[in-house]
């Protein structure tokens, strides 16, 4: 299975491990609550350290960037820009096509 998690939805995913064991081991949330987020817990911490998450897969989810992704977007933005300044060149050098 692909990695589908990135850095900071690891975090935040620990972040509510480290939550859910507070509520629980302060006796805050028990009974059927605590053993659902004890199971919760461990499903998040083992996604967590395998970097792959079932349900994101199912959906298509991917919070994981990685560099081909960032060149893409900028050689994406570096066509429109071309584009938008062949555009704006056009515009001024037909005559009657220009903005007056």
């Amino acid at each position: 299975m692909r990695n589908n998690i990135g850095y900071i939805d690891k975090t935040m995913r620990m972040l509510v491990v480290i939550i859910i064991g507070c509520l629980v081991f302060s006796k805050l949330i028990i009974g059927v609550a605590a053993i659902l987020l004890y199971v919760l817990a461990i499903a998040l911490v083992f996604t967590c350290f395998k970097g792959s998450c079932p349900v994101y897969r199912l959906l298509g989810i991917n919070t994981k960037r990685n560099l081909n992704d960032k060149a893409k977007i900028h050689e994406r933005n570096q066509a429109l820009l071309k584009n938008n300044n062949n555009n704006y060149k056009y515009m001024f050098s037909v005559p009657g096509k220009g903005i007056h």
